[in-house]
């Protein structure tokens, strides 16, 4: 039964694809929830399903098994003009935009209205007034030709957000974009959440985007959740194979290495790399070096946190003294395989 705190619920989730001489499984039994208020992570590799699983959410793709809900509601049962109308309680936005060219950005705007069957008046009132929202005000009368590539995914949020969905859902939104204006999208995306409250979910392969805004992320694995769970907690200690790839990849400097390499620990420093030269201490402390492979940081909800790939000596009891001061510092510690 559902619970006020959850926008979506997956129970037990499969799809397949028939292809010749059988079927392909896509999605494996996912069992998933979301909270209202929300921005929630799924990410995953290339063809881990991740696509497939966001369309069936708001059921473009009907799942081959399981239940889909809605703020409560069961989905998958539904005849299809209800079904339709549900649809409109999930906004969606996409990796190339999908805006008509033909239109201006009022005009996109207005469109999901039109096909909702609000009045003009309204409907170019209710427009105006997301593009402002959206930093657009002074780009109305703009066609999609003359707008770069945020602008246009900027109008494509105001398009989504024009029948006032509980839920966003974003499919690869900045992956088309320069870092700079994917900050600006992911600003965007966050505000929204804060200012309108709409659940909002971002389907995605780069971690540096759930870093940015999200509170909750699912990686998805082979069709499967390989693992949940608040976005510091899963950067701080990936616990399946699928989870320090994604993780490990961005402070992961291999190319930089010959061969491969023992005694590689990862350490995380809560808060960032404090002004304690806490590797240098250890260091002196335990008479013995520790070479430094990489390091980055990163920003977590607002926090910042240090990651350092480094090589302890080889000798057994030196090793150990090092992790134990470390660990009695609170930094985290996880052995890793340069390979």
């Amino acid at each position: 039964m559902e619970t006020k705190e959850t926008m979506i619920r997956l129970e037990g989730v499969s799809k397949s694809f028939p292809q010749k001489g059988g079927s392909i499984d896509v999605l494996k039994e996912i069992d998933l929830r979301i909270e209202k208020g929300e921005i929630f992570g799924i990410i995953g590799m290339s063809g881990a399903g991740k696509s497939t699983l966001v369309r069936c959410i708001n059921l473009l793709e009907r799942p081959t098994g399981g239940l889909v809900y809605l703020d409560g509601k069961e989905l998958t049962c539904l005849p299809e003009k209800e079904l339709r109308r549900q649809r409109q309680a999930m906004g969606m936005i996409f990796q190339q935009f999908h805006l008509l060219m033909q239109r201006t950005a009022l005009e996109n705007v207005c469109f999901p209205l039109e096909i909702a069957g609000v009045s003009k008046e309204k409907a170019r009132a209710r427009a105006v007034e997301l593009l402002e929202l959206v930093g657009l005000g002074e780009r109305l009368d703009a066609h999609p030709s003359q707008l770069s590539g945020g602008q246009k995914q900027r109008v494509a949020i105001a398009r989504a957000l024009a029948t006032e969905p509980k839920v966003l859902l974003c499919d690869e939104a900045t992956s088309a974009l320069d870092p700079n204006t994917t900050a600006g999208v992911l600003r965007l995306l966050k505000d929204i959440n804060e200012r309108l409250g709409i659940t909002i979910v971002v389907i995605t392969h780069e971690m540096s985007v759930i870093r940015e805004i999200c509170n909750r992320v699912a990686i998805i694995d082979e069709g499967q959740i390989a693992e949940m769970g608040a976005v510091e907690k899963i950067f701080r200690a990936p616990k399946t194979k699928a989870g320090r790839e994604l993780v490990y990849h961005e402070g992961n400097n291999k190319e930089a290495i010959e061969g491969p390499v023992e005694h590689c620990y990862r350490v995380v420093f809560r808060g960032g790399i404090s002004g304690e030269p806490i590797l240098g201490k250890m260091m002196l402390e335990c008479n013995a070096v520790a070479n430094i492979l990489s390091g980055n940081t990163r920003m977590i909800e607002g926090r910042v946190y240090g990651q350092m790939m480094i090589q302890l000596p080889e000798e057994k009891e030196i090793r150990e003294k090092m992790l134990a001061y470390l660990k009695a510092r609170e930094v985290e510690v996880e052995e890793v395989q340069y390979v």
